[in-house]
């Protein structure tokens, strides 16, 4: 049996997801999380093989959720699912660790099959999804990820701890007592630095970096 995290901010649709996928007998549903806090507390607790993520979620995003989940637990598997097709939003979930991203037209033995093969290590990619993901691969190629934290200044290290914790650039500037323009400041010389642009990559260069 397959254990499987559903985690989708509204009640009705995390429970439809969890009965849609209950119907295949391969597929254990072990929890239902409301937000990419809970997930991370009941990821920990109940150590599901695959989670099933809303990207777009109050008090933490799907992306910053991903991220840590992908960091701290790196045997769980998380399959996107999002009504979202914007092509910066497909790159930054594959960045982020993702091992699949379906949209939400799918139906329940469609994204029970996804869940099952992510679950087999295939990565899965919805194929209205597909040209975005590769279209941004190229583009992303040249890019390198190699810096160090030795570059940056101590204000610098600040913004990107709470970069990775999942902040806007409103709530850095407020925990700092600093202006958004010099959050944007920083963060476009932390970019120029460490060779990271995306914020999701940022958040999970820091997690890798131990800046957090």
């Amino acid at each position: 049996m397959v254990k499987v995290l559903v985690v989708d901010d509204f009640p009705l649709v995390r429970e439809a997801l969890a009965v849609a996928l209950s119907r295949n007998g391969d597929i254990d549903v072990v929890g239902q999380a409301a937000d990419g806090i809970d997930a991370l507390e009941q990821a920990h607790a109940l150590q599901p093989d695959v989670v099933v993520l809303d990207l777009r979620m109050p008090r933490m995003s799907g992306l910053v959720a991903l991220t840590r989940l992908t960091t701290e637990l790196p045997h769980v598997r998380v399959l996107l699912l999002t009504a979202c097709e914007e092509p910066d939003t497909v790159i930054d979930a594959v960045s982020a660790g993702a091992a699949g991203f379906v949209t939400k037209r799918v139906t329940g033995t469609e994204l029970a099959d996804s869940v099952l093969a992510v679950h087999r290590g295939e990565p899965v990619v919805s194929a209205s999804l597909t040209a975005h993901l590769v279209a941004g691969l190229r583009r992303d190629g040249s890019h390198s990820n190699g810096g160090s934290t030795g570059k940056l200044s101590g204000s610098e290290l600040n913004v990107l701890r709470l970069v990775a914790d999942g902040r806007t650039d409103k709530q850095i500037s407020q925990t700092l007592y600093i202006s958004p323009r010099t959050v944007q400041s920083h963060l476009s010389q932390i970019r120029a630095k460490i060779g990271v642009r995306r914020r999701t990559q940022l958040a999970r260069w820091a997690t890798e970096h131990l800046v957090t």
